[in-house]
């Protein structure tokens, strides 16, 4: 027993080795660890050794310096992330995969090693790696940013005894740090029925597409995921990255053009800003575009706002300073946001009442009675049209959802029609020029792929970021019956039809249902898989 240990711990030194003299700083690195050869066999799974060599691979195209530490004990595992920190430090990309078993117990979160000898729960701390040391490595290196992936929810013996609760805990990084998570808090990841996980392999369909940024790419990977499992698994990220980072920098041409996709970018960059000048910019480029009359009534809002005279002395219990002096100024700043009427690149947590005033200022020079100014009001008016906006890019999103479905399956049969044509070809060069225009069919499909998931990269942030802003400020007792009930409404949207109000109350739930556990999970596309 003695030379056996000698010899693991003789192991993880070499790992150490290897890895602080190839790593340097300012270089990207990665340390994957998959567990699949538990000491009990009930434990065994097939997919998490073969998710770290495939990722791993990956990660080398990349041009990361990667450590790949399958079926590790703990002392091994202890021995990797050691080193992991040491070459992580000041690098410009580090990142941390863990595929295997792993339980929360305490609100803590265990990564569990190969060498568990029981499942009594006191055996975890001897087994296992805590995913606290995980992020004191990274916040000891102190990369420019740090990634954490987990895909270590499946069952193990302490959640199916129902001892502990299934899943990870949620956590939150520090500051550069994004941590992605398998599936959501109380639920199993699914080892998948090929060579990969289906959350590893969704990461490894995704990860490689240049120009898109690692935020981007893990809100494909959790669109993925959800439709593949028709919302029986969902992933969710918690992130504080600044700034944009790229697995693959965008190569020229590798991001077709698509005027929807564009549409939905300008509008995203433009959106959250208080110049009429930004929503002139946007009606310029598009006049007809997805948000063309959102776009006319912020012009209109903002320019009333401008033209208004100083407000008249109200009562010094309605003054604006007053009125925000006793409310939630997150709640408050979000309606102000939604409307138009305040900057949505602010940090809604900093918001100060000397930010706010002249916001609600500007808001209450719309009113009939500006001396009537009051809260609720503000709220039914950014409920309004947070609920039109969150309509028409439910719809634009439910639409190419169906097309890509569509897209996806026309590309397996072109590319089962291909590989059939390719072995013909092999032994008759008369089906050559077959083969050649298979291709361009091949790669034409591809590129229409390649478009509606741009398309929903936009719409699908966009959509997140409108629910996440209205459950701030929506009241409990707000119903469809807002979107029909002024002049206003109709101008947004004079086409208001059945579907259209069906969406206005879906947006309306998952705003009643948005908590802290849902949020950066997408949990709200459930409701927009197709029926078959």
């Amino acid at each position: 027993m003695r030379t056996l240990i000698c010899a693991t711990r003789l192991a993880g030194v070499l790992v150490f080795l290897l890895f602080a003299v190839t790593a340097q700083a300012g270089e990207r690195v990665a340390l994957l660890i998959g567990n699949s050869e538990y000491s009990r066999p009930e434990m065994t799974l097939p997919n998490p050794q073969n998710d770290s060599r495939a990722l791993g691979a990956a990660l080398r195209r990349m041009g990361f310096r990667v450590t790949v530490a399958n079926n590790q004990t703990l002392d091994q595992m202890e021995a990797a992330l050691a080193e992991f920190e040491e070459t992580a430090r000041d690098a410009e990309f580090a990142l941390f995969f863990y595929a295997g078993h792993g339980v929360q117990i305490n609100g803590e979160n265990y990564l569990i090693g190969t060498g568990l000898a029981n499942t009594v729960s006191s055996e975890l701390n001897r087994a296992s790696l805590k995913m606290s040391a995980v992020r004191a490595a990274f916040e000891n290196a102190k990369p420019q940013i740090g990634m954490l992936i987990l895909d270590a929810c499946r069952n193990n013996p302490f959640t199916d005894s129902g001892e502990f609760p299934p899943g990870l805990v949620r956590t939150r990084g520090g500051a550069g740090m994004l941590i992605a998570y398998a599936t959501d808090p109380g639920n199993v990841a699914y080892d998948g029925i090929g060579e990969n996980s289906v959350f590893t392999k969704a990461l490894l369909d995704n990860i490689e597409t240049p120009g898109l940024d690692v935020r981007l790419m893990l809100g494909r990977v959790r669109q993925q995921v959800l439709l593949e499992t028709r919302g029986q698994q969902i992933p969710w990220v918690e992130e504080a990255v600044l700034g944009e980072h790229y697995f693959v920098p965008a190569a020229p041409g590798a991001t077709p053009p698509d005027a929807v996709a564009d549409d939905m970018a300008l509008w995203r960059a433009v959106s959250g800003q208080t110049d009429p000048q930004a929503f002139r910019r946007y009606l310029d480029a598009y006049p007809n575009g997805l948000f063309a009359e959102f776009a006319r009534d912020r012009i209109s809002v903002l320019a009333a706002a401008a033209r208004a005279p100083r407000p008249a002395a109200a009562a010094p219990e309605r003054t604006s300073a007053a009125i925000l002096a006793s409310a939630d100024l997150t709640q408050v700043s979000a309606a102000l946001t939604a409307l138009g009427l305040l900057s949505g690149k602010r940090d809604l947590t900093r918001a100060l009442p000397e930010d706010i005033a002249p916001a609600l200022d500007g808001y209450r020079q719309q009113l009939a009675d500006p001396a009537a100014l009051n809260l609720e009001q503000l709220f039914t008016d950014a409920t309004r049209l947070s609920m039109f906006m969150g309509a028409t890019t439910l719809q634009r999103i439910r639409t190419d959802i169906v097309a890509l479905r569509s897209v996806e399956r026309t590309l397996t049969i072109a590319n089962d029609a291909l590989n059939q044509i390719a072995a013909i070809a092999a032994d008759n060069p008369a089906a050559l020029p077959v083969l050649q225009q298979a291709k361009n069919d091949v790669d034409a499909i591809r590129l229409s792929r390649a478009q509606i998931l741009r398309r929903l990269d936009y719409s699908r942030t966009t959509y997140d970021e409108i629910l996440q802003r209205a459950a701030a400020f929506v009241p409990p007792t707000a119903s469809v019956a807002l979107i029909g009930s002024d002049d206003r409404s109709r101008e947004l949207n004079p086409n208001i039809d059945r579907r259209f109000e069906q969406d206005a109350g879906l947006f309306l739930k998952h705003v009643f249902e948005t908590d802290e556990s849902r949020k950066g999970s997408y949990a709200w596309m459930t409701d927009l898989l197709p029926q078959s």
